[in-house]
């Protein structure tokens, strides 16, 4: 009796579980919109003009990526290239922003070269050819461009020799020199102890440094130093969240009542809890969404992803990878999907994917990966 319980309690379990992934399918294949690349960086077909209505009736939009692709900085110049946004927000320090920012303006095709050249691996993401691409079309445009992160871990001497050649007082311009010099020092070594920022030796010259007279730009500026140090030694990604709101609520005047948009980690951006399934955490894109709903307007979140080449990668996203071709791209609105599963008609036991729906409104899903590469300056 109990053998004949047990193996009807497994086949009911069977059953409901192909049933739940029969309706997930079926939503899934509704809301399911083609498009493809066109030429001049453009895209044409249903889910490209779906997704572009939404975008232009959305104050705020929000693209959740994986990094290193070249795949969706294009997708990024083409929503540019068709919608107006006032400001763009990205996942690099804004003190690293700024500089790179002034120098693209300031410097001759020669003078940016040998800059980029020179500090290129301190870009953070803004270090890979398509991402700097897109960041200076974004300045060509005049759309003003915020950084919403912690600095870099290796972006010491890009930001120190910045500081030197700013300073006005000869110990801290002493104390910049020693701190460079000790940073090179270090370059060469292998692991965690080639970041200068994570030794001792900074630390002590960033204390040192905050007892000296400074000017009110430079010691905020060793302020992000010393707090950017410390999320990396402490590995504290709640403490990264914290800054990252800081940074967002403190600029928020400047941003609050224009178009925005919004190109970070899909950990980044979901309406609701994090997509990192071992925590809680609600992320800039809660804020994001809650700042635009007290002002009774409207934030869209969109999270792009592609078919890599590790399978194992994907089997979240299978039903919707059964759609997708070699050659398309497509636009999944998630929030049928989400509707069904507060409604109880749809259960997803996939935490990730559970959270995906429940935190954005569409998926874009791309045929293939493609890596980016470094910037390349000859």
């Amino acid at each position: 009796m109990k053998k004949i319980t047990l193996l009807l309690f497994t086949l009911f379990i069977t059953n409901f579980s192909n049933a739940q992934n029969t309706i997930l399918d079926s939503l899934v294949q509704k809301n399911g919109f083609p498009f493809q690349i066109d030429k001049n960086i453009s895209f044409q077909g249903k889910g490209w003009d779906v997704l572009l209505n939404e975008i232009k009736q959305s104050n705020s939009v929000l693209l959740g990526e994986i990094h290193f692709t070249n795949e969706i900085p294009y997708f990024t110049n083409a929503i540019i290239n068709e919608v107006d946004f006032d400001n763009y927000f990205l996942e690099v320090d804004p003190y690293s922003v700024d500089l790179i920012e002034t120098k693209i303006k300031s410097m001759s095709t020669e003078q940016l070269n040998s800059f980029v050249k020179e500090y290129y691996t301190n870009f953070s993401f803004l270090q890979y050819e398509p991402e700097f691409a897109l960041f200076k079309n974004l300045v060509k445009r005049g759309t003003k461009i915020y950084g919403v992160e912690q600095m870099s871990i290796s972006a010491d001497q890009m930001i120190i020799s910045n500081l030197k050649e700013t300073s006005k007082n000869k110990k801290v311009i002493e104390i910049y020199d020693q701190m460079l010099h000790n940073s090179k020092l270090v370059a060469s070594k292998e692991g965690l102890e080639k970041y200068y920022m994570l030794s001792e030796d900074c630390l002590q010259k960033l204390d040192l440094l905050l007892k000296l007279k400074l000017s009110d730009k430079e010691r905020k500026q060793i302020e992000a130093f010393k707090l950017s140090r410390e999320i990396y030694t402490k590995r504290s990604h709640p403490l990264r969240i914290q800054l990252m709101k800081n940074i967002l609520l403190t600029q928020m005047p400047d941003w609050n009542n224009n178009k925005n948009l919004f190109k970070f980690g899909a950990n980044h951006l979901p309406k609701g809890e994090t997509i990192l399934t071992k925590t809680d955490l609600y992320d800039i894109g809660s804020l994001i969404s809650n700042i635009e709903e007290a002002n009774f307007r409207k934030s869209l979140h969109i999270m792009v992803v592609g078919k890599g080449e590790d399978e194992n990668d994907n089997t979240s996203f299978k039903s919707f990878q059964n759609l997708v071709n070699d050659k398309q791209w497509y636009c999944f609105d998630l929030r049928p999907l989400k509707k069904s599963i507060l409604q109880n008609k749809l259960k997803v036991d996939d935490v990730y994917l559970s959270r995906v729906i429940k935190g954005y409104d569409y998926l874009i899903y791309f045929p293939k990966v493609t890596e980016s590469k470094d910037i390349s300056i000859e």
